[in-house]
């Protein structure tokens, strides 16, 4: 077995194991919004990619990444076959990204990122994105076995919200490898 056929297997049972989860996820919103039907979860594919441009032509701020999803999403895959990835649309039109990572040892799961369209013309809005990204890498952990859910990097603006939904603020160390983080221990 080449390097290659070995990353194209695990990439094919991690991305069953992701779509096992986004399934999950989506029994979990039906309890939890009436229009949940119109909520579709997928990985970060070709479609995201192209719908992400049109944020930039929303009457409001420009979204917060200063780089190129399709550029952070090509090194993903290919680095990270076990990644966490979502996009979250509402009916047809794209309302969140994320990705992130497993530990090496799949103990916990770090999502590097999160990020909604800008509010204006979000059908979702903050306020569900980051919900719904929980809870699918709440699920997508379960089916790892991660017993932690780590959001790294977090914006000192949502801090608190990050706070409001149980998770745990841990301040840098200054040292590189060691970033700002929240956290929150799974049952």
């Amino acid at each position: 077995m080449t390097i290659n056929t070995g990353y194209k297997q695990a990439s094919h049972k991690y991305e069953r194991l992701r779509e096992i989860a986004r399934e999950a996820a989506k029994e979990n919103l039906s309890s939890l919004y009436s229009d949940s039907s119109n909520i579709m979860l997928t990985d970060i594919d070709s479609s995201a990619l192209k719908a992400v441009p049109m944020w930039l032509g929303m009457t409001c701020s420009r979204p917060r990444a200063e780089w190129s999803w399709e550029e952070a999403s090509k090194i993903y895959r290919k680095k990270y076959p076990k990644r966490f990835e979502l996009a979250i649309w509402y009916k047809n039109e794209l309302c969140g990204l994320s990705y992130g990572r497993p530990s090496f040892a799949s103990t916990r799961i770090r999502i590097e990122l999160i990020e909604g369209a800008p509010r204006i013309g979000n059908p979702l809005g903050p306020k569900r994105v980051v919900p719904i990204t929980i809870i699918n890498a709440t699920a997508y952990a379960g089916i790892l076995g991660a017993k932690e859910l780590r959001i790294m990097n977090p914006a000192n603006a949502l801090i608190g919200y990050y706070e409001s939904l149980d998770f745990i603020y841990v301040n840098s160390t200054g040292a590189k490898n060691c970033p700002d983080y929240l956290y929150k221990i799974l049952k």
